[in-house]
């Protein structure tokens, strides 16, 4: 507070809450061809509809344009293998990618195009209106200072031949430009960064400076839509007390945007929602589980993707009971319950949102979205479980605490009225809720995500774990048990992979499936998800017997909880031992 000619004015500085640095390196593009007469143009395809039909129709118009042009064409998927990406470098002076109409596969375009760029090959992409934020935003993320691209009005997905080539012409002339003009300095250099470290928010009362912060925050688009604390430098450096670091230490690099969480940012952002120094630990294990580069496809798709993906965190071990996280009754919803676990998921998400670019409309592309991207945090009640924690069932001792991350399509609620014993409870939770998902369809037939296994969650409360439990079944065994049950027919498999069956981008071991009368489709049936060790049950809930299953978008991701930014790699321990 301060007093100027009787003039009352309250003022605090808050810390910028974004990353400072995004991308590892930095490199320029390609530079551009003086003419295509008498070269190479490549062709790369992601395989998403009708991708192929605008680059044909392009390369047909830019040959009628140009003498002795050859063209090649690049079957990929999304992302495309790095081979192919070598081989089409190498046989093409120039190449034209399509298609960026969703956030992974744009995302993953501009990767792609990237990498070829770096091959001293130039490209350009077409690209959906509605989807130029996350090029930019994805060239930056991957060390490119800009990417060259050409924006067409329509997504091509759902569009005939004759809509993808009509809105396909008009742009040929700027593709044949922009793969043919010297580029400008300003292209060339990298982008500079010149946010404020801190800033200053003043007014004539506390209320006022905190409104007035607040709305300069949410314009920028640096909140989840709730009003959020100050940042200040005391409260920041309270935050940081809780780890063994410095502000400046990398805890990971986070996707999407590869943005550089350091302490100092993460402690800002746990500022913002609310935090105490004993929450950090947990925060940052949660964040490395989602930088692993292991599973780094999987979830840049989910964090990009038009689906309706969302992460879930999952704490096991000691530190649950001492931080108060809710595993009990109401553990998903909102409440005195659950203080705990919403400041931790909102902290985790305000720092993929302003350390990872994980923004909607940027590099969030989500075309309807999910309540559960108000990220869901809890326990597992090891208290009330008959069985093993999750967390020792990956490999972990019980005196160990983690954090697990997964990304979640969808939650389906299993509404029992009692059961006779627990064999035939078994039965009917796993009768219940297997109904297929594109998601599903798309990891097991699929060839670009067939490293991607897709699996399911089943939170189970004691009441149904228990008497589950006593009529023999292992944990183990149950979730076999849910994968052997888990059956839909065929017919209801396949049909949402029919467009990528007819592209043949479906898996050959599958394609007897395709082959099937839609009678026969619907008279056999196959198990939903691919492998029984895809299914993980959690005991969480109390008192009444209501399950939740969700179909997972990506594995587990599981990061030991340590006061250390970097943490301990729990999986290159296990080997060594």
């Amino acid at each position: 507070m301060t007093v100027v000619d009787d003039q009352v004015t309250h003022t605090f500085n808050v810390v910028n809450p974004t990353a400072d640095k995004y991308g590892e390196g930095s490199f320029s593009l390609a530079p551009r061809l003086e003419s295509l007469e008498g070269k190479t143009l490549g062709l790369l395809w992601n395989a998403k509809a009708n991708g192929d039909t605008a680059l044909k129709r392009a390369a047909e118009l830019i040959s009628a344009k140009v003498p002795n042009l050859t063209v090649k064409f690049f079957n990929g998927h999304m992302p495309c293998a790095p081979e192919l990406l070598k081989q089409a470098a190498a046989e093409s002076d120039a190449i034209i990618a399509c298609t960026a109409d969703c956030g992974s596969c744009s995302s993953w375009l501009t990767h792609d195009c990237i990498q070829i760029e770096r091959m001293g090959v130039p490209t350009v992409i077409i690209a959906s209106s509605g989807f130029e934020h996350d090029i930019h935003a994805s060239a930056q993320a991957f060390a490119m200072p800009t990417q060259q691209f050409v924006v067409v009005p329509s997504v091509y997905n759902h569009l005939t031949k004759e809509e993808t080539i009509s809105q396909t012409d008009p742009v040929v002339d700027d593709v044949l430009r922009l793969l043919t003009r010297r580029l400008t300095d300003a292209e060339l250099a990298p982008d500079d960064d010149d946010a404020q470290a801190s800033e200053t928010f003043t007014a004539d009362s506390e209320l006022a400076t905190f409104e007035a912060f607040n709305q300069v925050f949410h314009d920028r688009n640096w909140t989840d839509g709730y009003p959020v604390r100050p940042p200040t430098p005391a409260r920041v450096a309270r935050l940081m007390e809780g780890i063994d670091g410095s502000p400046t230490d990398v805890v990971c690099i986070l996707p999407p945007g590869n943005g550089e969480a350091t302490v100092a940012k993460i402690a800002a952002n746990a500022a913002m929602a609310g935090c105490h120094p004993e929450d950090m630990p947990v925060l940052m294990a949660a964040l490395r589980a989602v930088a692993h580069k292991e599973n780094d496809g999987p979830i840049r798709v989910c964090l990009m993707s038009t689906g309706a993906h969302a992460p879930l965190i999952l704490i096991n071990g000691p530190i649950a009971k001492e931080l108060g996280i809710n595993g009990a009754r109401c553990c998903l919803g909102p409440g005195k319950q659950n203080v705990v676990n919403t400041r931790i998921g909102r902290a985790f998400h305000m720092c993929l949102k302003n350390i990872a670019r994980w923004v909607p409309g940027v590099m969030d592309l989500d075309s309807i979205g999910t309540a559960r991207k108000n990220v869901v945090v809890l326990t597992e009640n090891e208290d009330e479980s008959p069985w093993e924690p999750y967390h020792v069932s990956q490999g972990y001792d019980p005196t160990d605490s983690t954090v697990t991350v997964v990304f979640t399509a969808g939650e389906w609620d299993i509404s029992l009225q009692g059961h006779v014993d627990g064999v035939q409870l078994a039965h009917a939770i796993g009768s219940v809720g297997v109904a297929n998902n594109t998601g599903c369809s798309l990891g097991t037939f699929g060839q670009d995500l067939e490293s991607i296994p897709l699996g399911r969650m089943l939170l189970v409360p004691p009441p149904h774990a228990i008497p589950i439990a006593e009529a023999g079944f292992s944990k183990r065994q149950f979730e076999y048990f849910l994968w052997e049950k888990g059956v839909e027919p065929v017919g209801r498999l396949v049909e949402p992979m029919r467009k990528l069956y007819a592209d043949g981008k479906t898996r050959k071991a599958y394609d007897w499936m395709f082959d099937l009368s839609r009678e026969q489709a619907w008279q056999q049936t196959s198990t939903v998800i691919e492998k029984p060790e895809l299914y993980h049950v959690v005991v969480a809930g109390s008192v009444r017997a209501k399950d939740l299953l969700m179909p997972l978008r990506t594995l587990p991701e599981t990061e030991l909880v340590t006061r250390t930014p970097q943490g301990a790699d729990h999986r290159e321990a296990q080997k060594s031992s």
